[in-house]
């Protein structure tokens, strides 16, 4: 998941609320415009330091106040471009999950007291063993019925092996609300959150699947008739 940050440590940390989710390992591009955020912005390729990506519960992105999700992810900044009109291109990278304990004073930017979530996959959980198994078979089938939909092909998947990573590399490719994938972020236990990934999965599995039949009869109605 690239540089830790530490393990159930409580830091202060600027955020970043915004209108998706965002899990550690994932990348996040964005285009900076608002004077507060590019002075975070600036501030934190000077220092070198994170900033938490918080999925907005309630509240706009732009402009005034927005009230995030207590669970996000601390990400750090891995490329950037100034653009015209004194705006800033950035990809963030996503590193570790935290809850926030505190929002603090906006300094203009929002920020809080956060404490990080250890992630560790040593967790002695016989649940883990069964979910793990059923995620990695039934999300190459679902991703191969997504990829038919628009007449794409899929390689074989190379899927992470430890439960933590498992989740975060798979949420992202998930097409669901981002509450789900909110949800899949904030659930701590590693058994706990393959086992509902699990439950997404086949959810998702059986209306691709659905999709898929409509679009072969729809795509193939035709031929008979024109032969």
């Amino acid at each position: 998941m690239g540089v830790r940050l530490g393990a159930m440590t409580r830091i202060e940390m600027p955020l970043f609320p915004l209108q998706t989710v965002l899990f550690p390992g994932g990348q996040l591009p964005l285009v900076v415009f608002e004077e507060r955020y590019k002075q975070m912005c600036a501030e934190l390729l000077e220092s070198g330091g994170a900033f938490g990506v918080v999925l907005i519960k309630e509240g706009r992105e732009v402009g005034g106040s927005a009230t995030p999700h207590d669970v996000g992810t601390a990400a750090r900044i891995e490329q950037y471009e100034p653009i015209e009109g004194g705006r800033f291109r950035l990809v963030a990278k996503g590193v570790q999950r935290f809850r926030i304990v505190n929002m603090l004073p906006p300094r203009p930017y929002p920020c809080a007291e956060v404490e990080l979530i250890d992630d560790s996959d040593y967790e002695d959980d016989p649940r883990i063993v069964s979910a793990m198994e059923t995620v990695r078979t039934v999300f190459p089938a679902y991703f191969k019925m997504v990829l038919m939909l628009t007449d794409q092909w899929a390689r074989g998947v190379n899927l992470p092996s430890s439960p933590h990573r498992l989740v975060n590399y798979l949420g992202p490719w998930l097409q669901v609300e981002e509450e789900v994938k909110q949800r899949l972020l904030e659930i701590i236990p590693a058994a706990d959150r393959v086992g509902y990934l699990a439950e997404v999965l086949d959810e998702l599995t059986t209306r691709a699947r659905i999709e898929v039949e409509e679009y072969r009869r729809n795509k193939y109605a035709g031929f008979g008739a024109q032969n």
